[in-house]
């Protein structure tokens, strides 16, 4: 963009000097003595060079002052239509993704590859743990060991956010983001181009941690992906320098919050604003074909006694498909 408002500038100067001189050239000379007027004074009017000079400077003083495009060429841009240097996430990937698939290719040979941001044993996988979704994968590393950026690419987030403590999250031309969580030290800034191998921070126990370790996450236009599909974490490696991202993987793989609740559907849980007569909340199960009261407590993590006790029946009372629970 810079050499072309340059080279466009230098074709306007050209032809304005060239068609100054041409006036020059046929302009009908004043037979009149003026007061001063004598060879010297001619030559001076005549003289171009201050004028050429003004073009040469222009041009020198425009190709110093035209704006950096390089922090509006951010990578990715044909994907994300903002650079959001404040919040982790601010994207809706159901509404950009529209495609069935897309292929992603995660190195190159103009790029400076993969390189692993710890090495270390895997303490968390991606999944849902017990009260709330886990969209990386946890790797156990010590305070002020060094975390290393998987990919080229440049720094869009270097802040302490929520959560994640210390963060540092990396955008890639390939389209994909990586998140580097819970670091003690940040050794990057917002905008800064970085390659694979580039020191970001320092591994530490910010943010909701329990324990030094590296929470590192993979994701796409906001969507994240298990990052054990992507790379061999035993060895150190991708597992394929192409990763295929699918629509169905995201609704049956990825999408946690989705799939939880669906699981809570399947297993015929209804959330709602109940309350029995004590003020207390509670849920409510609809008792599916083949159902028993021991195999509904042991799915609810309670009791025979405590369901019998809730809904004023007996262990031996036959239920019937539809009928509604309190747990």
């Amino acid at each position: 963009m810079q050499n072309y408002l340059v080279k466009r500038l230098r074709i306007i100067l050209s032809i304005t000097c060239a068609f100054a001189l041409s006036v020059s050239a046929f302009a009908v000379p004043d037979d009149r003595n003026k007061p001063g007027d004598d060879k010297k004074d001619k030559a001076k009017k005549d003289d171009t060079t201050k004028v050429l000079l003004s073009a040469a400077e222009i041009i020198e003083e425009t190709e110093t002052e035209l704006p950096d495009t390089l922090e509006i060429s951010f990578p990715s841009h044909d994907l994300y239509s903002t650079w959001n240097t404040e919040t982790a996430h601010p994207y809706n990937f159901k509404e950009s993704f529209r495609c069935d698939s897309v292929q992603i290719q995660l190195t190159s040979e103009y790029d400076c590859g993969f390189t692993p941001p710890f090495c270390g044993y895997l303490t968390s996988l991606y999944g849902w743990r017990k009260y709330r979704p886990h969209y990386g994968t946890d790797i156990d590393l010590e305070t002020g060991e060094h975390v290393r950026a998987a990919f080229d690419g440049m720094v869009r987030v270097a802040r302490y956010y929520k959560g994640y403590g210390n963060c540092v999250i990396i955008r890639h031309n390939n389209g994909l983001e990586t998140v580097y969580a819970h670091l003690s030290k940040l050794l990057v800034e917002s905008g800064q181009q970085i390659e694979s191998g580039t020191v970001v921070g320092l591994g530490g126990n910010t943010g909701h941690s329990r324990g030094s370790h590296l929470h590192f996450e993979i994701r796409y236009l906001g969507q994240a992906i298990d990052a054990q599909d992507v790379i061999d974490f035993e060895k150190g490696e991708l597992i394929s320098n192409t990763f295929v991202l699918r629509k169905n993987d995201v609704e049956n793989k990825y999408d946690l919050r989705a799939l939880h609740s669906r699981y809570k559907s399947d297993l015929g849980l209804a959330y709602g604003n109940y309350k029995d007569k004590n003020g207390k909340s509670y849920k409510l199960y609809y008792v599916r074909k083949g159902d028993n009261l021991s195999r509904i407590a042991k799915r609810n993590r309670t009791t025979v006694s405590a369901i019998c006790k809730k809904n004023g029946i007996k262990p031996t009372t036959i239920l019937k498909p539809g009928r509604k629970l309190k747990i």
